[in-house]
């Protein structure tokens, strides 16, 4: 078996599905069969029972699954030590990054990184802080930039916390909330619920989203023009010409919302990782 086989059994144990595999190892389903009866017949067990809904891991391709993950991730390593050890600054730096940090701050850092470290291959997978905090589990990516509070053992750093804002058009400024629209916006839940926290402590709980909105600056635009008011984070608002307010909880606490970068402390001593780090360091120093 070689590092090909053990992302093809990764890659299965995750979507279940044949198809989904192919599509995203670029192999064809045939190929992959024969692979699967390939190692079946090298380590003389069924690793996968077919069913209608896909595939289903036996008891024994189960129990190689931590094996392959090691394996891989040890295989993985390898190269970036190799790579380490020449002069230059070069090797894959594989980033996951949450939406709003993607629009709004990692282009001006990645210009920079990459101008002073043009031989490293920047991978970047952009999306929700909770799905990129998942593949950092699965060794999918090196580092990640999350907005909230995540569960993690390794290294954890602190980049930015920035203000939840009050925002609405300058002619609804002094409008009672409850005179007009409140524009909800689809976020995680840790968020959903501190805003609703929020709400509550300011009497403000009985009122229902008039809107449902995804993307923020969506969310903007229909405030400028005045249809609502809305919660939306500092980092979003630096061209918001309307009415910006800072939240504050009912103790007083600041209403605000944090985005740590995660990563694994084996990665952390890759000079590429390393690097990357001090930038994202640096452009915190700066805002």
């Amino acid at each position: 078996m070689d590092e090909k086989d053990y992302e093809l059994l990764l890659d299965l144990n995750e979507t279940k599905n044949i198809t989904k595999t192919a599509s995203r190892l670029y192999m064809t389903q045939p190929a992959i069969t024969k692979r699967i009866q390939k190692m079946e017949e090298e380590l003389s067990c069924q690793l996968f029972l077919r069913s209608k809904k896909g595939v289903i891991l036996t008891p024994s391709g189960e129990s190689i699954i931590p094996y392959a993950t090691d394996i891989l991730l040890k295989s993985r390593l390898l190269k970036e030590q190799v790579l380490a050890s020449q002069n230059k600054v070069c090797g894959t730096l594989r980033l996951g990054s949450s939406l709003n940090f993607s629009h709004y701050r990692l282009p001006a850092i990645l210009k920079r990184y990459t101008s002073n470290y043009p031989d490293v291959d920047v991978q970047i997978t952009t999306g929700q802080s909770k799905q990129l905090f998942q593949m950092l589990n699965r060794d999918e990516i090196s580092i990640a930039i999350l907005r909230g509070h995540y569960p993690w053992e390794e290294a954890s750093l602190l980049i930015s916390t920035e203000p939840m804002c009050f925002v609405c058009s300058m002619e609804n400024k002094d409008r009672p909330l409850t005179d007009y629209s409140y524009i909800g916006r689809h976020t995680d839940s840790n968020l959903t619920s501190r805003i609703q926290a929020w709400m509550s402590e300011h009497h403000l709980n009985q009122i229902r989203p008039s809107l449902w909105i995804d993307n923020i600056d969506t969310c903007k635009e229909m405030v400028r023009y005045g249809l609502g008011w809305c919660i939306l984070p500092r980092i979003c608002l630096e061209d918001f010409d309307g009415y910006i307010e800072d939240l504050y909880m009912d103790d007083g606490t600041p209403f605000v919302r944090s985005t740590h970068v995660l990563y694994r402390e084996d990665y952390g001593k890759l000079p590429q990782v390393s690097l990357f780090l001090e930038a994202l360091n640096s452009d915190a120093g700066n805002n």
